[in-house]
This record gives structure tokens, sequence and C-alpha cells, in this order.
């Protein structure tokens, strides 16, 4: 007898997009999970340590999905290396909205993606523990320039970068906060936002984790993400040495010193485009 496929799986039939089935029913971005009860998704803003972040919840035991998720398609890394992926992007994009990608993140796994916060992704992730991570907006707008400049990346609609390879540095700053800015800042940025005011949401930022805070403060985000996570912590001395200043999806080799690419044209641009209100939104000042 055939076991009819449900909706959600018919819907994505004909894609290259493997599922393992549940026993419950229901299916699975991995065949494994980890010791949580938690579905935990990252939500955070370009260049903010979305995969620290992730490597922290890896390390802390939860299943890490490999799949980057936007609203309207999603980016499946989990058969690509970490050095390959950065230049096979637009290779591993499938248009499934998160609708449908949500559903195959089961309890013990986690996601993570620039999902905006409005109601539609809200409702997608009712039942999700979610992390929303920042960064002081300089530092991530710069470094999302150098990771132009080290990948394929394109944003949706563009097929080339012309200056991609130019050296980094103010002329090629201002070449990016004409072409790439306006998007980062408008489809990436201003609507992740309001997640900095959801209360049940918990609100990190890069920062506290790299260590700008200090290892106390690093020590106590371990925690602090392994509680709202449900998961037991182990010694979070040990999770901090397995952490930082590894290579991830988007490492950039070191940290970015924002200062050597800006001008006051730049600033301008930063300022019109709405960096100070999300630095001030995020916590940071103006």
């Amino acid at each position: 007898m055939l076991h009819p496929l449900p909706e959600e799986v018919r819907a994505i039939a004909g894609l290259n997009f493997p599922l393992y089935p549940c026993s419950n029913g229901a299916w699975s971005i991995k065949p494994t999970v980890g010791g949580s009860r938690a579905r935990v998704m990252i939500c955070s803003i370009p260049k903010a340590g979305t995969h620290l972040y992730a490597r922290l919840l890896a390390l802390l035991g939860l299943e890490q999905s490999d799949v980057f998720f936007n609203r309207d398609y999603l980016g499946d890394f989990r058969f690509v290396d970490v050095e390959r992926a950065r230049f096979t992007h637009s290779e591993n994009i499938l248009w499934i909205p998160i609708e449908i990608s949500s559903r195959f993140v089961q309890p013990g796994q986690f996601g993570y993606g620039h999902l905006p916060c409005d109601i539609g992704i809200r409702r997608c992730l009712a039942d999700f523990k979610v992390i929303f991570v920042s960064r002081e907006m300089r530092a991530a707008i710069v470094s999302q320039m150098r990771y132009v400049g080290d990948s394929d990346w394109c944003p949706p609609g563009r097929t080339e970068i012309k200056w991609r390879n130019e050296p980094n540095g103010q002329d090629k700053m201002l070449k990016y906060f004409d072409e790439i800015a306006p998007f980062i800042f408008n489809d990436r940025c201003h609507p992740m936002a309001p997640w900095a005011d959801e209360i049940d949401v918990l609100g990190l930022t890069y920062e506290q984790i790299i260590g700008d805070h200090g290892s106390e403060v690093q020590l106590e985000t371990i925690r602090k993400v392994a509680e709202f996570c449900e998961i037991r912590t182990p010694q979070p001395e040990l999770i901090l040495d397995q952490l930082i200043g590894k290579q991830t999806f988007t490492f950039s080799g070191g940290r970015t010193s924002w200062e050597a690419y800006w001008n006051p044209e730049i600033e301008a641009r930063f300022m019109t485009l709405g960096g100070s209100r999300l630095n001030e939104r995020f916590g940071f000042g103006a």
C-alpha cells in the first residue's frame, strides 16, 4: 500500500531537496536530532555572527540543519563543504518558502537566516525558540562588503559585481554603498529590527560572544543560550575554547576594523540608510 505524501512534501516534489522520514509521520531536514525538545531558529542581521552562534548551538548538542532560511527561498548547504560553500551560492538556492521549509526543522534541530520579524514569519516560527543576533552596524556593513569581495554572493536579481576583486578600502566601500548597501539595509536589516523588541526572543550580539566584553560575558552568553534552548550546559569554558577562531561558512579570517574603510561621505550614506537608528535600536548608541 502506498503511503500518501503529506501536502508540504508534495509541494516540493521533484526538487533536489532530500528529506528524512520521522516515526511520527513528519519529515526532517536531517536524519538525527540533538538533546533538546526545542526547535530553534537563529535570526540575525548579515555578518552578526550567524555561523558563530550556529557553531555554538552545535557544540551545545543541537543538530545543525546546514540550511539557510529566507522568506521565499533557502540555501541548502547540507552537502557542500565550508571551503566551497561561499563560492556556490547560486547552485544551492531552492525556491521553497519558509511556510513549507520551517516544517522540516524538528525538535533538537536548528536553522538560521536573515528572516524579517513580521506576522507571516512569526506565525511560521510560533513554536520555535528564536535567537536574534545583532552587531554594531558600521562593523557589520564593512564585514559584509569584505565578504562580497571574497565570495560569489550577489543580491537577488544581480549576477555580476564588477568591483568584487578590487583592493579593500574606502573607494570599494563607496561602490558597495552605491550598489549593495541599500539592499542590505532595507531588505535585510530594517525588517529584522523588530525582533529586538520581542519579549519571547533571546537577543544577543556578536560582540558578546566574540569577547569584546570579556570572557565572563562570553561564558554567561553560552549559559543563556543553553538555558533558552532547554539544553543541559556542559562546562562553558570547554565550549568557548572550541568556539572562537574556527573556520565557518562566512568567517573572514579576522576581526573587521571598520575605521579604515570609513570617511565623511560614507558616514553620510550610512546615516541616510538608517544605520544610526539601527545601532540605537540594537543598544549600540548612534
